[in-house]
């Protein structure tokens, strides 16, 4: 017993070794952080991912602040690495373009190091600034060159974001006194709101915009880059930016990130922000995914995020539009938990309903059916639950071919999407269904292919004002816009009251002069709403009999309101809709009956006895065992 005895001296001793032992393992973790636009957020997990596989132990500050923020929160160690772009670095210690050319990333090693920090290998590719403008506005006032604004006696109004406004050696007032341009009036958006500024330009609302060239809408919407013909930029290349202290404390850094040298050409980086600003998915799932693609990270099935999974359908042409960014948005700010997967389907509404898609981006004509007299009958297995904006009808054709007289092949979406619905109604509505055939194919380059071949006379397309897609199109002048007001017959608008007729103003697209008359709906976020057959209504479980499959329940109430709120729309869901309850707090909504049909109710008892007979025989105690005697062990010998 005395043996197992230890003297103080060797507690002591003890003790020593686990604090030491403790301190050397307790090292901080590395804080990274970002900027707020997509760009940054996907590089800055980028890093975060390769940290944590070489055992590097990480908080994320994934936004944390604009390059100057950063910058200074990075040298007092509030953060501890950041992506940081070398042109924003020089422009930050006062050098402007002129005096950075030429400078190679050791130089730049070289400038940093005084601040205690290091900057490592560039990821590949250079995010430049650059102005934008309309092909039409180019066109009609000759401008080629940011040079040429400075012609335009009536000066030009600017959309830029509220960074670069605010930069005085590379921001917007700096450009504009280098080239001698006058600026009548600066709208601002928010840094992490790119698709702002190509609305602003694709609306008229304003002449000229700051963008990135890695933005994925550049050229798109009918929208290319002046030449910044005085070399007023520097170069903007994208590096970690690390502290050495942290260098040193974690030297595995340094192999970790170097993976990522010259791996990311622009185009790669293109698809990347596509992916999150148009494609609606999650950064951190396309960071991973892009570090699995390029073999720095091994594969890891998307299906194990423990948060849960939640997905949007929306349509194959919404990756070109803004109204499926302004949906994720707001199902992620609700929703921050769960993992949002943006799916393009023929039809979102049949997505919803069957609990594909938890969510549908839908047009307020998939909420009805006309039935085989022409009679309307509004549905309602699934109801609206935010407001998200408005699609118009375009109808386009070639220049030689704009009379719908002539017309006898019409191209439109997959049957049963909005095109296709609202070609039935608007064909049947003036009496062409035995004159015009609806030619049905996969996608708008499909569409646009059956158009330009001559299997198709025009091609109707359901898209919000200014869509990239339809820029593009009208974009080569070989394309008109038609205008629906030349259709002659009853008013689709009278028999079919969620349609309402709008006018798209003057040059909203490229060759259009003139005002043109046309029709809208509503596009609204949208839900299962569950059917008697499915079970306990709003929260309870749905059956399948037979089978046991759990279906989307009804979205509750009060989440739907705060779905409503962040999409921050000023516009109500039309009253033509089925809707949520939750978007109307001033009306006691009515909750749902359980239901009693008789097979449901079957089905629910069966299980809850179930489930009631497995909990009591788990609480049931066991028998104890009798005592082994002498003599039965005796016997059983």
């Amino acid at each position: 017993m005395s043996g197992s005895r230890k003297s103080p001296l060797a507690v002591l001793a003890l003790c020593a070794v686990c604090l030491l032992g403790a301190c050397g393992g307790g090292r901080e973790p590395v804080r990274i952080g970002s900027q707020a636009f997509t760009e940054q957020k996907i590089l800055a997990e980028m890093m975060a991912l390769l940290a944590e596989d070489a055992g590097v132990p990480v908080i994320r500050a994934i936004p944390y602040g604009d390059n100057r923020r950063s910058l200074a929160a990075i040298q007092v160690g509030e953060i501890d690495a950041y992506p940081e772009y070398d042109g924003s670095l020089f422009a930050l210690i006062g050098l402007p373009a002129t005096a950075t050319r030429g400078i190679t990333p050791e130089k730049t090693r070289k400038l940093v190091e005084p601040l205690g920090l290091r900057w490592m290998q560039p990821f590949g590719f250079e995010n430049d600034f650059v102005l934008a403008v309309r092909r039409d506005f180019a066109l009609q006032r000759d401008v080629r060159t940011i040079s040429d604004l400075a012609s335009l006696p009536e000066g030009v109004s600017v959309a830029a974001d509220s960074g670069f406004r605010a930069r005085p050696v590379d921001g917007l007032y700096a450009l504009a006194r280098r080239y001698g341009f006058e600026i009548t009036d600066a709208s601002v958006f928010p840094v992490d709101d790119r698709m702002a500024a190509y609305e602003a330009l694709a609306s008229r609302a304003v002449d000229v915009a700051t963008v990135f060239r890695t933005d994925p809408w550049l050229g798109g919407y009918g929208i290319f880059a002046l030449e910044d013909d005085l070399g007023f930029f520097p170069v903007y290349q994208p590096a970690p930016l690390v502290r050495a202290d942290v260098l040193e404390a974690y030297p595995q850094l340094a192999d970790a990130w170097s993976g990522l040298a010259g791996k990311i050409d622009i185009e790669r980086m293109q698809l990347l922000n596509a992916r999150v600003d148009g494609g609606g998915e999650d950064y951190r799932n396309v960071a991973r995914q892009a570090l699995e693609e390029l073999g720095l990270l091994p594969a890891q099935p998307t299906q194990e995020e423990p948060k849960g999974e939640l997905t949007l359908a929306v349509t194959p042409l919404s990756d070109l539009g803004y109204l499926p960014i302004r949906a994720a948005a707001a199902l992620r700010e609700v929703m921050p938990a769960r993992r949002l997967t943006v799916r393009a389907v023929a039809v979102p509404a049949e997505a919803v309903r069957s609990g594909e898609a938890r969510f549908g981006l839908v047009g307020a004509e998939d909420f009805f059916r006309v039935d085989e007299t022409g009679r309307l009958e509004r549905v309602t297995d699934i109801e609206a639950v935010g407001m998200v904006g408005n699609r118009l009808l375009h109808v386009i054709a070639r220049p030689d071919n704009v009379d719908p007289a002539g017309w006898e092949r019409l191209a439109v979406g997959p049957e049963g999407s909005g095109s296709w619905n609202i070609a039935k109604i608007v064909i049947e509505t003036l009496g062409l269904e035995d004159k015009i055939e609806l030619i049905s194919t996969a996608d708008f380059n499909a569409q646009r292919e059956a158009l330009d071949d001559g299997d198709a006379d025009a091609l109707l397309v359901i898209a919000e004002r200014g869509h990239a897609g339809i820029m593009r199109l009208l974009g080569d002048l070989e394309h008109r816009l038609v205008d629906t007001g030349v259709l002659e017959g009853d008013s689709p608008v009278l028999r079919y009251p969620f349609l309402r007729p709008v006018v798209i103003p003057a040059g909203v697209y490229p060759g259009q002069s003139e005002p043109i008359d046309t029709l809208a709906t509503q596009a609204v976020l949208a839900s299962r709403v569950p059917l008697d057959d499915d079970g306990l209504g709003e929260s309870g479980p749905g059956f399948v009999p037979g089978v046991f499959t759990r279906l989307p329940q009804r979205l509750p109430f009060d989440t739907a309101a705060r779905i409503r709120d962040a999409l921050r729309s000023t516009e109500a869901v039309d009253p033509t809709l089925p809707a949520s309850p939750g978007l109307y707090p001033e009306t006691p909504p009515v909750r749902p009956r359980i239901s009693v049909r008789p097979g449901v109710v079957a089905m629910n008892v069966l299980a809850v006895a179930f489930l009631t007979a497995m909990v009591m025989l788990y609480l049931t105690a066991l028998p104890k065992n009798p005592a082994l005697t002498m003599s039965s062990a005796v016997d059983d010998d």
